[in-house]
């Protein structure tokens, strides 16, 4: 059977205020059509379906009517997704009684019964191919948030080594100080894939391949800043790959916008995101991710890039321009087409290194793309030999993402970098305050 995994697809999603409402509708016309034509049997979408916790109309009305037109175009096609760290996994949820009517299982939480036993039943979903024959078992697990974490955390008996609670947890590591320092957050994730995993093997039967979707940071994995909000509080508390089993032939995982896999193991994958969603990721291309399965094992595993609706330029594509040589680039820039909608005209950044500070800089430079045919995302302003701390005259606040402003802050008064430990927290307190409130 053939299974195609995608993700991060951050529908509602804005660059500057700029739409990027036609990119999206272009893809999810293209995938319903690359669904049909390359016969898939299984869409898999690993979370971050949408921008936000609270996603504007119109996302939801794409949404739908992707599901739809799914639906209509291929009608053996199933469709599972989980919930990301932009999603509210109960909006999400919301209408699963009525997806399910349609081959769409939505896997938004975890729960578990008065008993205290994880609710294996709703985290695995039976993956049939177009004749109706089941050919895998996808243990799907949206993501968590630390809080949710640590609650799966088992209780540790006092006298207990790491051998004795082999029945609840994945192999630790050799070294007994290392298993003494071991994070509660992968203790509580360990704990919970090992349940999963062991009701997806009781499940499974010979001759069924067993996958798996997950949503969240790897070891290994190639961050896309300006996109990606760190999870589990940064590098620190990066999920371990071995999470995932050895039986497991395939893993689809959401989080990381560049298209990668990890650690050497081509079947452990992140699709990446379908559009850029921020300037720097421009550079690298957009795929989604085929598994083509045979019996229990993987066949083989292979990409489409999506095709590019709108152009991403930077001026200059590196560095930065001396203000008079930026002002130069920007003219040259192709007149303003008056037949092409706003939506689809380029997005530009400028980027101008300032030897002194220059007010006024960016409002000039906006002057001039407004009579070209681009839309004008952000003027990087870098004052030289001046670092970054404090903002140079003729750059906005708003151009800063609030960790950005919080590290300058912090820098100002304490002379300083931030302490990781201080970082984690604030990115946990601020994904919590951004989207914390949708679950």
């Amino acid at each position: 059977m053939r299974l195609l995994h995608t993700a991060d697809w951050h529908l509602g999603h804005t660059l500057r205020e700029h739409t990027r409402e036609a990119e999206h509708a272009h893809f999810l016309r293209w995938l319903v059509d690359t669904v049909v034509a390359r016969r898939v049997d299984a869409l898999l979408i690993a979370g971050d379906v949408f921008d936000s916790a609270n996603p504007p109309a119109n996302a939801w009305r794409a949404w739908f009517q992707f599901l739809g037109e799914c639906k209509r175009a291929r009608p053996s096609l199933q469709i599972v997704v989980i919930a990301g760290n932009h999603d509210s996994a109960a909006r999400l949820e919301a209408p699963r009684d009525l997806l399910a009517a349609f081959d769409v299982r939505v896997v938004g939480g975890i729960v578990r019964g008065a008993d205290g036993r994880l609710g294996t039943d709703d985290l695995l979903v039976p993956l049939r191919d177009e004749n109706g024959e089941v050919r895998a078992v996808c243990a799907a697990i949206p993501f968590l948030r630390s809080s949710d974490v640590l609650a799966l955390v088992p209780p540790r008996p006092a006298d207990a080594d790491a051998t004795d609670r082999a029945d609840y947890v994945l192999p630790r590591p050799a070294d007994p100080a290392a298993a003494a320092d071991e994070d509660p957050l992968i203790e509580g994730m360990r704990s919970l894939h090992a349940e999963v995993f062991a009701a997806a093997r009781a499940m499974r039967a010979p001759g069924q391949a067993l996958v798996a979707m997950a949503h969240g940071y790897l070891v290994g994995g190639a961050l896309s800043e300006l996109s990606e909000r760190k999870v589990f509080g940064g590098n620190q508390h990066a999920l371990p790959i071995d999470l995932f089993p050895a039986d497991c032939v395939y893993v689809a995982l959401g989080h990381l916008h560049r298209p990668q896999s990890l650690a050497a193991r081509e079947h452990v994958r992140y699709s990446g995101s379908p559009i850029p969603l921020s300037m720097p990721e421009r550079e690298h291309p957009h795929h989604v991710v085929f598994a083509d399965l045979e019996g229990e094992r993987l066949g083989k595993v292979w990409s489409l890039r999506v095709p590019r609706l709108v152009q991403m330029i930077r001026v200059p594509e590196r560095g930065e321009l001396e203000p008079d040589a930026a002002l130069a680039a920007v003219q040259e820039l192709p007149p303003r087409d008056a037949g092409r909608p706003d939506e689809l005209r380029p997005l530009l950044e400028v980027a101008v290194r300032l030897p002194q500070p220059a007010p006024g800089i960016g409002e000039r430079i906006a002057r001039v793309v407004a009579e070209k045919d681009a839309r004008l995302v952000r003027v990087e302003v870098v004052v030289a030999g001046g670092g970054d701390d404090p903002l140079p005259p003729g750059a906005e606040l708003a151009s800063l993402t609030p960790e950005q402003v919080f590290v300058r802050r912090y820098r100002r008064d304490h002379q300083g970098d931030v302490p990781p430990p201080l970082l984690a927290a604030f990115r946990e307190l601020l994904d919590e305050v951004q989207h914390g409130g949708g679950q």
